[in-house]
């Protein structure tokens, strides 16, 4: 199947990564993001709608609690004790009317407060505020006294909330000390002032209260037939009706429903969500020409510098070495280092192929010295078992035993079997082998001592780790002291296992300073076998196992310490 141009694949992956999505995008959204508002503005409706209700009904309750005062304050039944005994009706007007306006008149939630005597209805006293009138007071007394003490009849210690023509009621009796109804207090709400706060409900158009299903603030409205009147709901609750919205609430207010509804501003409930189409609908005019712009951009700066290296490439290909790609890229810095970079390449293939046969025969030469190299360790290994073998049947056992441990540290060198591990006790093997021929050497100076767990032996260590440790040791140990102990430790804690060689004599700051060099890795000109071998040891156990394994040089008491750490259960991949 032949492979689209770099244009035409630009101009698909266009379409696919911004048309498409983005078209895609704006549909999802027209069509979500009326549900996602309109759920945010129910929740916000909600919490306005509480709010607001709340406010009321703590109105309501300081309401609530003015009545109850007239009963706790025992004024009311003090001056009725009074009268019934001196039967002197100006002392209980004065008493009465002093009262009712200290405590209810300033009283900002009521119109009007009315109390009278059950026994006697025509001992009426009353007091309104500046906002009311006495009509208010003369329209009470003339057209609902009578229902009134019907209602209390039933009432007990309770309230009731009574619409009475234009007014809202708060009714209660008044008990005496044998809890027994005496009088009757009446206070004209305020609906005014107590339900104020439903203009605060956020997009407030009109607010309008029921109580029991009777409208008793605002206008007409013809509600929702799914609003409930007469039974609580488990919150506020948004209906659309007519082409209006609104959103209701009805609570149980002491044995009374009351309901509250408003009506919504259409046009500042939903602004949000038209200022959003507005903005998809600018975005999708704008992303044409962003597209072509984008479009034109990248064939500019891309397509065509590509098509350039394309055409060079395959003139290359074609054995025209030493081609070179003219001009500049449009305004593409990176392009013109690439084409520049091209052309040094193209000189300089041209060059290399020119060099190749010498380069072969180098190649050669050098594969001819790598097999020497190879040879010579194997000869030199097979002479030292003839020397071996001459040695023995001489009699000559110690000069023997020597050359089986050099043939056994020649044999670890070789890695005939290319192992990248052996056990630990092979390992051993040829650590035992350096430390005979350095005993030798040194005869009674050299002190060795090893600790080495047992069922250790078998694990698989990398090769060759802990012999240039030792030998290091034994150099410094050596070097610092006339007499030099080794002590070689080998444990396992906690998933790791530990070498520990341990030599007489502190190192010298100088030491320390130069260890820490070799340890990091830090190019040091170091040209001591010894001395690479620490470095190198170190690094394998790092690539091997990872950055906490490794080996540290420290001073502990009187003795330098050399510490292994490999983990048990094998290294990285």
């Amino acid at each position: 199947m032949k492979k689209l141009d770099l244009k035409w694949k630009m101009i698909i992956l266009l379409i696919i990564i911004w048309l498409v999505p983005i078209t895609m995008a704006s549909f999802v959204v027209f069509f979500l993001v009326s549900d996602k508002m309109s759920a945010q503005v129910t929740a916000e409706l909600g919490l306005s709608m509480n709010k607001a209700v709340y406010s009321i009904e703590t109105s309501l309750d300081e309401c609530v609690n003015a009545s109850r005062n007239a009963t706790y304050f025992n004024v009311i039944s003090d001056s009725w004790s009074a009268y019934q005994k001196s039967g002197e009706k100006q002392a209980l007007y004065d008493s009465m009317t002093i009262y009712l306006s200290s405590q209810y008149r300033f009283n900002q939630n009521l119109n009007t407060t009315m109390v009278f005597f059950t026994e006697d209805p025509e001992l009426f006293y009353s007091t309104y505020s500046s906002g009311s009138s006495f009509d208010n007071v003369i329209t009470f007394r003339d057209h609902y006294l009578k229902d009134t003490l019907a209602i209390g009849e039933t009432l007990d210690s309770g309230i009731k909330l009574c619409n009475r023509g234009n007014a809202l009621y708060l009714i209660r009796n008044l008990l005496n000390d044998r809890y027994k109804p005496f009088a009757m207090i009446v206070l004209e709400l305020n609906k005014g002032n107590i339900f104020d706060s439903l203009s605060t409900v956020w997009a407030y158009d009109e607010a309008y209260v029921f109580l029991g299903g009777e409208r008793i603030s605002g206008n007409d409205v013809n509600l929702p037939p799914a609003f409930e009147l007469a039974k609580a709901t488990d919150g506020p609750v948004v209906e659309k009706f007519d082409g209006r919205y609104y959103v209701y609430l009805t609570e149980n207010y002491n044995g009374s429903f009351l309901s509250y509804v408003v009506r919504l501003d259409s046009g500042l409930l939903f602004g949000e969500i038209k200022a959003t189409y507005f903005f998809l609908v600018i975005v999708l005019a704008f992303l044409v020409p962003l597209v072509v712009t984008l479009f034109i951009y990248l064939r500019k700066s891309v397509s065509d510098p590509v098509n350039n290296l394309v055409k060079a490439a395959s003139e290359i290909s074609s054995g025209n070495y030493g081609y070179h790609i003219t001009g500049r890229s449009a305004g593409s810095r990176e392009f013109d280092y690439l084409n520049d970079s091209f052309n040094s390449m193209s000189d300089e293939l041209k060059n290399q192929f020119e060099k190749i046969y010498v380069e072969e025969i180098a190649l050669r030469d050098a594969n001819i010295k790598a097999l020497q190299s190879q040879i010579n360790p194997h000869f030199l290994n097979n002479t030292l078992e003839i020397i071996n073998w001459e040695a023995r049947l001489n009699g000559v056992f110690k000069v023997s035993n020597m050359i089986e441990a050099l043939s056994t540290m020649l044999n670890s060198t070789l890695n005939r079997k290319d192992e990248k591990t052996i056990t630990l006790r092979e390992e051993m093997e040829y650590v035992d082998a350096y430390l005979y021929i350095i005993s030798e050497r040194m005869g009674k100076r050299l002190t060795i001592t090893k600790n080495v767990d047992e069922k250790l032996l078998g694990i698989e260590v990398p090769r060759l780790i802990i012999q240039p440790i030792v030998e290091n040791a034994v150099e410094h140990g050596a070097r610092a002291n006339a007499e030099c102990s080794i002590s070689i430790k080998i444990f396992d804690t906690d998933g790791y296992m530990y070498i520990e060689v341990r030599n007489t004599g502190n190192m010298s700051p100088e030491d320390i300073a130069k260890a820490g060099r070799l340890l990091s890795g830090e190019e040091t000109g170091e040209k001591h076998h010894a001395s690479i071998g620490i470095r190198n040891v170190n690094k394998r156990l790092k690539l091997m196992y990872g950055d906490d394994c490794g080996l540290d040089l420290y001073n502990e008491g009187t003795d330098t310490v050399s510490l292994l750490k490999l983990k048990m259960g094998g290294g990285r991949e």
